[in-house]
């Protein structure tokens, strides 16, 4: 347990956390900013929100899970921060392949549920950019923290979730206006 009373915790969490609730604002203008797009495709549009939890929730948590591996991996010293790039590229094929699991997965669940293979297809490749962009973010935020000399434990997390949201719903939404408005 940290020797920091409870104010002086705020204190210090209190505007990264004020940056996530700005990037939350941020997605929620970013989406309504697609709904005029699909106004006469209402149903397309509910059927894409539905998506958005677990789109989102799975980007969250492997950008999590890589943000943890690097924030241990620098704690140990098992990630040297100079291999950045190298730490980057082995996080974009585990994203990847992870992505395309789960955005095949998904895609077929998407066909099945709505009867429509063009919905199945813009959830499985929203998905699977997601995770592949939010294995990166996890890794290369924390590494660039260090370089910059701020505590990657404190501002990291806030702003991955924050990138890989923001991030998220604009691909997947772009990704949807362009395989579905054509």
């Amino acid at each position: 347990m940290t020797s920091f009373s409870v104010a002086r915790s705020v204190k210090v969490r209190l505007p990264w956390l004020f940056a996530s609730w700005i990037g939350g604002v941020l997605a929620i203008k970013i989406i309504g900013g697609f709904e005029g797009q699909f106004k006469e495709h209402i149903t397309v549009f509910a059927a894409l929100a539905a998506f958005i939890p677990v789109i989102m929730g799975m980007g969250g948590n492997i950008g999590t899970q890589s943000l943890s591996i690097t924030l241990r991996g620098l704690a140990t010293g098992r990630i040297d921060p100079k291999r950045l790039w190298q730490v980057v590229s082995k996080e974009i094929r585990i994203g990847l392949l992870l992505g395309l699991a789960y955005g095949a997965l998904l895609a077929v669940v998407g066909w099945f549920l709505n009867g429509d293979p063009t919905l199945g297809a813009v959830v499985g490749i929203a998905m699977c950019a997601n995770m592949t962009v939010a294995a990166v973010v996890g890794t290369f935020l924390p590494m660039i923290a260090v370089k910059l000399g701020i505590d990657p434990a404190v501002a990291s997390g806030p702003f991955v979730t924050t990138s890989i949201d923001v991030l998220g719903v604009t691909f997947y939404f772009l990704t949807a206006t362009l395989i579905i408005m054509g």
